[in-house]
């Protein structure tokens, strides 16, 4: 491997001391009550390495080696009564951009019954998993050409049997509309409407097994003013300017439909999710067809310690392990090891071009395969250690230049 494996190892010292100089800080931050509110602080601190070497033939390696804070958040959960509750997470993201991460009021009308407005996730079994219980630092090409990340929205959200039904109305996130700590809104933010469904739900088999099944689809449109440009990072939030994989300008509105699954049995687990997005070539955008763009993952996890991952019933998703007591089993904690495949098809933008013109301009429209095998290592319940090791090949659609992108990553995670 290319990759400089020496800098993430010399860095490890730093990034775990990092963390734990985080906990006695954030060990005294305790539940309190203002009047009668009751109000929970949170907060997590994320201290990433990233060393990565990325190689096509005909040019020089692009090589990129740093450490950075990748989340520095605080937040409080304020509950007023049994009904109504108050959410707020953001801070600095990547050294130095300050950002709204989960904002949002909740009512809940009945038992199985939520309404709630303000920035927030609605579907994706992975996107809608926290980073306090995410295996891998990255969520693929799967979740930059997919998901949504927090965005303004109303949501109601069902609960029934074992069944969890969302509907959200979405807009942009509170990050573009000059709602966050920068100000400013971003161009054509106000643009942008989505509705979102999901409905997903698990079934029990058995001696500690569980089969989580799921769908969602989500129209969105992007108005007028510009064409939507489809892109995805190369494994991670640091990298070159532009983009490995991307569709260049295209879109004035889309229309997604996904499938997502997962089974677990004691401490072995297996979680995948596809998608298919249509998009609506954009008159701003090279004339030609609209295209049909797909991606997608499937990772297996092992927890040495035969320890079982949970499950949130109320929101259709899967937790972290429950972990022990460390003392009790030697002081080593938690560990997992995963495995994960990711794959994105988008040479269908470059094939639908009507244009030579547009052909150039969806050039780097085209395949995406990558593996990355994961460690993931809780000492105790709050701290985290994650090191991610992995090799991408994207083939671009025109002209023929193969990408090659290796890179270890290892991240020092804090949360209370």
């Amino acid at each position: 491997m290319k990759a400089n494996l020496g800098y993430g190892v010399a860095t490890f010292a730093l990034l775990a001391s990092t963390a734990l100089l985080a906990a006695p800080v954030a060990s005294r931050a305790a539940d309190f009550a203002v009047g009668s509110v009751q109000v929970s602080p949170k907060g997590r601190l994320l201290v990433d390495s990233v060393s990565q070497v990325a190689s096509s033939s005909g040019a020089a390696d692009a090589r990129i080696d740093l450490v950075r804070v990748r989340q520095a958040f605080l937040g409080l959960d304020a509950r007023f009564s049994d009904r109504l509750a108050l959410r707020l997470e953001g801070g600095a993201s990547n050294n130095d951009a300050f950002i709204w991460d989960e904002a949002a009021l909740e009512y809940r009308a009945a038992p199985n019954l939520l309404f709630a407005a303000g920035n927030l996730r609605a579907a994706g079994l992975e996107n809608l998993t926290s980073t306090r219980n995410i295996s891998f630092l990255e969520r693929g090409p799967y979740g930059d050409l997919v998901t949504d990340p927090f965005t303004s929205s109303v949501q109601v959200r069902m609960t029934s049997g074992p069944m969890v039904a969302t509907l959200a109305l979405q807009g942009d996130t509170f990050n573009n509309l000059g709602l966050d700590f920068d100000g400013g809104a971003s161009p054509g933010a106000w643009d942008r409407r989505a509705v979102t469904g999901r409905l997903a739900g698990s079934i029990p088999l058995g001696e500690g097994a569980r089969l989580h099944l799921g769908g969602w689809a989500r129209a969105r449109d992007f108005g007028d003013r510009s064409a939507r440009a489809y892109a995805a990072r190369p494994g991670t939030a640091a990298g070159e300017a532009g983009e490995w994989l991307g569709s260049g300008p295209l879109a004035q509105s889309d229309m997604t439909v996904a499938f997502e699954g997962a089974w677990m049995s004691q401490a072995v687990w297996v979680q995948g999710e596809v998608a298919a997005v249509r998009a609506e070539r954009s008159p701003l955008a090279p004339p030609g067809g609209d295209p049909l763009m797909t991606a997608g993952y499937v990772f297996v996890g092992w927890n040495i310690g035969g320890e079982a991952r949970g499950y949130d019933a109320q929101r259709a998703l899967i937790t972290a392990p429950r972990v022990g007591d460390p003392v009790s089993s030697g002081g080593l904690g938690s560990l997992d090891l995963v495995a994960r495949y990711d794959f994105a098809d988008l040479s269908d933008v470059q094939s639908s071009a009507a244009t030579p013109a547009g052909r150039l301009a969806a050039r780097r429209a085209g395949e995406y395969l990558g593996l990355t095998l994961g460690v993931v290592w809780r000492p105790e319940p709050g701290y985290r250690v994650l090191v991610n090791f992995g090799e991408a090949r994207i083939a671009q659609a025109w002209p023929s230049a193969d990408v090659t992108i290796r890179q270890l990553q290892i991240r020092a995670q804090y949360e209370f």
